[in-house]
């Protein structure tokens, strides 16, 4: 953990944290990081993955300034998350925005792995019995499917815009994978209107823009083929 100077350097910044002008706060964190990075890592990376540990799951109100995450949080977490101890992806993920505004650290990942998404999917890899990242992911997937739907039945979206074919194919997956981590929490019955709705519409709409020489539009479609659909 940390030597006597690196805590009476980190009680420092507390204090100038919690009632110092910014330049000050500053100027304390960077005389803490710098004395922290005079031992080796393995010796205040528990420290720093205790904070995320802290912030994350607990709530604790300590305030990660971006020199903070990218000197000391992250390389922690980073660490942990290739040696894939539970809870590194976990706290990674709780702390996406401050990836988000670290160019640097977000190139340690596969784009696809750097958002709060991939590392929730991450966590639940790294250990399979890490609820909290399972209940948060069924969370996160559950909004993009419903706002997915929310103009039917005008269509569907992908992001910003109207899905193609292909992109409904891809939430129909994302869905089935949706469906397995509700079932490993017996939450079939709460989100059974949404997995229905999403199972109905995302094969509806590939279906129609696959043939949409036929129809007016995705409503006509609907009501042409609703027990087809419905099937």
């Amino acid at each position: 953990m940390l030597t006597d100077v690196q805590r009476k350097l980190c009680e420092a910044y507390e204090i100038a944290e919690s009632r110092a002008p910014r330049a000050e706060k500053l100027r304390a964190l960077d005389a803490f990081l710098d004395a922290l990075v005079t031992s080796p890592p393995a010796e205040w990376f528990p420290w720093a993955r205790l904070i995320a540990e802290q912030v994350v799951d607990g709530g604790v109100n300590w305030v990660i300034r971006r020199p903070l995450f990218e000197r000391a949080v992250f390389p922690a977490l980073l660490a942990g998350y290739h040696a894939r101890l539970p809870g590194s992806a976990r706290w990674l993920a709780g702390l996406s925005q401050q990836l988000l505004g670290c160019p640097a650290c977000r190139e340690r990942f596969q784009p696809e792995e750097a958002t709060e998404l991939g590392l929730l999917l991450a966590a639940i890899g790294h250990d399979p019995s890490d609820r909290r990242s399972r209940l948060r992911l069924i969370d996160k997937i559950a909004d993009r499917l419903r706002y997915s739907l929310h103009e039917v039945p005008s269509g569907i979206l992908y992001g910003m815009d109207g899905a193609s074919p292909e992109q409904c194919q891809e939430l129909e997956e994302e869905l089935e994978e949706f469906c397995r981590l509700v079932a490993q929490e017996q939450m079939q019955e709460r989100y059974a209107e949404l997995i229905r709705a999403g199972r109905l519409h995302f094969r509806g709409y590939r279906d129609y823009l696959l043939n949409r020489d036929k129809y007016r539009n995705y409503a006509e479609y609907l009501s042409q083929n609703a027990a087809a659909v419905g099937d």
